[in-house]
């Protein structure tokens, strides 16, 4: 493989693969890229998954004891967003959420009416309550509002979690709520070696990285910067975005790209981009698939592998139904 002769820039643009999509198919393409001295390595493995019906056995069977999972977020009013897609998608991934409200959000189609931060104090009780009354196997973590509470969660969560933190680091809502401001943001980076995973949405990876993606050669910048910023294991949902710095984004295929880094290897994920102008719980179904399949003991790679095909499937099947304004995309993680 020529053209590039630093390792710092994934040579996407000679990776060729013909993709085959049906209307029951999907390809999940998983690449995954190593460096040995300024050589890269590909190893490409591909998916052919058939995207069953809603009354389809789950794809993630619930265990007969649930693992308790702590499920922090904020509690938004008038739509299947943050703590209640959480609470959901637990639940249909055979896990018991343990709730802790971070805020109270009123936004949604576009439009933004109150972002409420609910005062430290208060998600201290509740953490202190489930410490005090359930043993929590794993946690996921959402919108947190103001600084301290932040440091409050963390060290919460490092006395009371046994297993696997998962952060869906969110700094703005997708109506266009400000979740945090920047000591908000500050904090959260002195916290992002704690969680297995720090998940986020391109729009999030910007704003903590301090830079614009508009590429995959930006996203692979982007995420070694978040590692070094102290995120052990970094996961950046790109949507659609073309491979190199030069192409515009009109002509990148229509595929949803994730990028993975863990210090050493990237791995890029891609699925088919669908065409949901809300896709409320998507996120919450693909955090709760990644901690599912984390405590049955798959490795992050697997996991996110997993789950990336459970969502696609979801939003696939979100699409055939007729209540296109609310669909369903829990049923994919559903016993």
């Amino acid at each position: 493989m020529s053209g590039y002769s630093f390792v710092n820039v994934l040579p996407l643009g000679y990776l060729l693969i013909e993709r085959n999509i049906s209307k029951a198919k999907f390809l999940r393409l998983y690449v995954h890229c190593s460096s040995l001295g300024r050589c890269w390595f590909w190893r490409v493995l591909c998916y052919d998954v058939h995207v069953p019906s809603p009354t389809t056995p789950s794809l993630l069977m619930a265990s007969n004891a649930p693992s308790n999972v702590a499920v922090i977020s904020a509690l938004y009013t008038g739509t299947e967003r943050g703590l209640t897609a959480d609470l959901l998608a637990a639940k249909a991934a055979g896990l018991q959420p343990q709730a802790v409200c971070t805020s109270i959000i009123s936004a949604s189609h576009g439009q933004v009416t109150d972002v409420l931060a609910v005062p430290t104090d208060s998600v201290q009780a509740q953490l202190q309550h489930l410490g005090a009354t359930s043993h929590l196997d794993a946690a996921k973590v959402g919108i947190i509002g103001h600084h301290k509470t932040v440091a409050a969660v963390f060290a919460a969560l490092d006395e009371q979690v046994e297993g696997p933190i998962v952060l869906d680091l969110t700094l703005s809502g997708p109506s266009g709520e400000d979740i945090i401001n920047q000591r908000g943001r500050e904090a959260f980076v002195s916290h992002l070696a704690a969680p297995a995973l720090v998940t986020l949405r391109r729009r999030d990876a910007e704003l903590l990285a301090g830079m614009e993606i508009s590429s995959l050669d930006d996203a692979q910048v982007a995420v070694q910067r978040l590692h070094k910023q102290g995120a052990a294991h970094v996961h950046i949902r790109c949507g659609k975005i073309p491979a190199r710095h030069f192409e515009d984004e009109d002509t990148a295929a229509d595929f949803a790209v994730d990028l993975y880094y863990d210090g050493d290897d990237f791995a890029l994920f891609e699925a088919p981009l669908l065409p949901l102008d809300e896709q409320q719980g998507a996120s919450s179904v693909l955090t709760m698939a990644i901690l599912q399949h984390l405590l049955q003991g798959a490795a992050l790679v697997e996991a996110l592998q997993h789950a990336k095909g459970v969502v696609t499937e979801a939003l696939q099947s979100g699409l055939a139904t007729d209540e296109r304004t609310n669909p369903d995309y829990f049923w994919a993680l559903r016993a």
